[in-house]
């Protein structure tokens, strides 16, 4: 095999915070716990001991990136492991939300910066700078089981702050673990806004992730397409895909700025109703099991389930169900005059009026998933039962592309979950799902988000009439015992951003137990 290109994957990686200690020193009693973020669309298992340790702390979630390589001219990808190469891993983490602008949404964009009477700007930009891991280098197993690298030499006004390690597996595979969700203020300035609060920081943190490889039997180093991760905030319902992913929204911006190579990643012609559209149904029935629904929830969205077990086939359900669904033609502001209220999500433009009686603009689905339905709406699909394609059950380029992304918000972005909508609308990429890192600062995918994080994630549940992100923050969940209950309880004492700030990890994760999902380890809070 001749190499031409060697590439890293996923192209975003996404790793999650928690407040389980780390698992280093070697000797120390009380060790933390993580896990692998998802590698394979689709699958949602638990890991091992769910998703808190043993005390009931959040265990964090690691991104993990791998190595393929190219021929010329081809697309198939070999692997890349310690078996065949030499590797130099190389990221930089950094927080920089003190140090950029207020966010005030999209339609707000000459706001005035956050902490402005602060002339040490530096002192705001939490940057321990990079760190790499040398695969001929040896590491200090007496303090570290696996090659380690800490992100801890940076600071908020002279605070120290960690914004986590990265390690490498034995097969030299990257793991990059974010930080534990410690969100202070130095001279405890008090909580005043959702999004910009001053003299505040947390450990959210993002960067590029780059790669050198020497083949073994050779003497150069070759240099990978460097990716980029986010270490974003716990994602509280695993298993349950918002209904416009991040993978959905740069996907259509790969089309939309008609970068090569697209074509092949689109829903074939004429979709498949197995593959292209009944996943996306699915997604709308399963947020019965994460906001407030009837005592029978069943009952939730009766057209939809009426065309799941015939593949699609009943003509009016199909009309009546797209009828629901908002125009991405529209400009983001404005209604059509008709009911689409579908999906019941807020968009970027949150122009909310207590006072008024109109139904707010909701975020629409992208143009790709639009087009997708109303082909479907017309009939014009393949049959779910014939040629369906068997789910991913091996690690590929692609499925790692889709895995990560497809667990992350792809609208609204306001500001969003994982990145804002600058990812979405200002950054530049090289190739679909790949940013041009050339053009970034480590920080920049997630300056705009709220700061501290735990504020947003507060206060954007459920505004009346529409949503934010329930896969992210619940509105209401199942118990076990099967009743219906607000994912933050009366007796939780959260009842303002800073009680979130102190007690996040103590909430349930909603998980799925045969057809039904319920929320499981939950603290006494």
């Amino acid at each position: 095999m001749t190499i031409d290109t060697i590439k890293i994957f996923p192209p975003i990686g996404i790793a999650r915070l928690g407040n389980s200690p780390p698992d280093w020193p070697v000797n120390r009693e009380d060790r933390g716990e993580w896990f692998v973020g998802p590698e394979i669309p689709g699958d949602h298992s638990l890991p091992s001991g769910r998703y808190k340790d043993s005390k009931f702390r959040v265990k964090r979630q690691a991104a993990r990136f791998r190595l393929f390589a190219y021929e010329a001219g081809s697309t198939d990808a070999k692997q890349i492991t310690l078996d065949d190469a030499d590797i130099k891993w190389t990221v930089e983490l950094a927080n920089t939300k003190a140090d950029w602008y207020n966010f005030g949404g999209i339609e707000h964009t000459n706001l005035p910066l956050r902490n402005p009477t602060v002339t040490d700007r530096a002192s705001l930009r939490i940057t321990p700078g990079p760190r790499t891991l040398d695969s001929t280098e040896p590491f200090d197993e007496h303090f570290f089981e696996r090659p380690t690298k800490i992100f801890n030499t940076g600071a908020f006004h002279g605070v120290p702050v960690s914004l986590g390690e990265m390690q490498t597996d034995a097969d030299g595979h990257l793991l990059v673990l974010g930080g534990f969700g410690k969100s202070a203020s130095p001279h405890n300035t008090p909580i005043q806004h959702f999004a910009n609060n001053d003299d505040w920081y947390d450990d959210i943190s993002d960067g590029p992730v780059n790669a050198s490889v020497r083949l073994k039997g050779t003497n150069a180093w070759i240099q990978a397409s460097s990716a980029w991760v986010i270490c974003a905030p716990p994602k509280f319902a695993p298993p349950i895909e918002h209904i416009i992913t991040l993978y959905d929204t740069l996907l259509q911006v790969a089309v939309d700025r008609h970068m090569h190579g697209v074509e092949s990643l689109l829903p074939s012609e004429p979709p498949s109703f197995t593959n292209d559209i009944y996943p996306l149904l699915v997604r709308a029935m399963n947020m019965r099991w994460v906001i407030y629904a009837p005592p029978n929830s069943a009952a939730m969205h009766p057209s939809i389930q009426k065309i799941l077990p015939l593949s699609g086939h009943d003509d009016d359900v199909r009309q009546r169900i797209f009828s629901k669904v908002r125009d991405p033609s529209l400009p983001t502001a404005e209604s059509s005059g008709k009911i689409q209220n579908m999906p019941k999500i807020w968009s970027d433009v949150y122009n909310r009026d207590s006072t008024s009686t109109a139904m707010p603009p909701n975020q629409a689905l992208t143009k790709i998933q639009h087009h997708t339905l109303e082909q479907w709406k017309d009939g014009i699909f393949k049959d779910g039962s014939s040629n369906p394609q068997a789910p991913e059950t091996q690690i590929s380029p692609g499925g790692l592309t889709r895995a990560a992304l497809e667990a992350c918000v792809g609208g609204a972005f306001f500001p969003g979950i994982e990145t804002s909508y600058m990812t979405r609308d200002n950054y530049a990429f090289v190739e679909p799902f790949r940013l041009d890192a050339a053009q970034l600062m480590p920080g920049d995918l997630t300056k705009q988000m709220a700061i501290p994080w735990q504020a947003d994630f507060f206060d954007c549940g459920y505004e009346r009439p529409l949503y934010w992100w329930p896969a992210y923050h619940p509105h209401y969940v199942f118990t076990p015992s099967g009743s219906q209950q607000p994912w933050i309880r009366d007796e939780d004492n959260i009842n303002k951003r800073v009680d979130f700030i102190a007690r996040w990890h103590k909430l349930g994760f909603v998980v799925q137990q045969g057809d039904q999902y319920v929320e499981t380890e939950r603290n006494e809070l």
